[in-house]
């Protein structure tokens, strides 16, 4: 049921747009430190994996290097 807005009529457009900016469908977004930790949980999944071709962990070894960057 998808409609363009021709199929609205004139009237009805700014309601429309202010439904649209609280539909529930979107969520908030999470905070940043939660999204690190959740993403280095993921990739320290993959620490002593290393099957050649694992994206996950060619990815790990990706991080580790530029977060080693800075030693070097």
């Amino acid at each position: 049921m998808t409609g363009n807005h021709s199929d609205l009529p004139a009237k009805s457009t700014g309601a429309a747009a202010a439904v649209r900016a609280v539909s529930p469908c979107y969520l908030a977004a999470s905070a940043l430190p939660d999204v690190l930790c959740e993403q280095m949980d993921f990739l320290l999944a993959h620490a002593g994996h290393n099957l050649d071709g694992c994206a996950d962990c060619l990815r790990l070894a990706q991080v580790v290097r530029i977060l080693m960057r800075p030693f070097e």
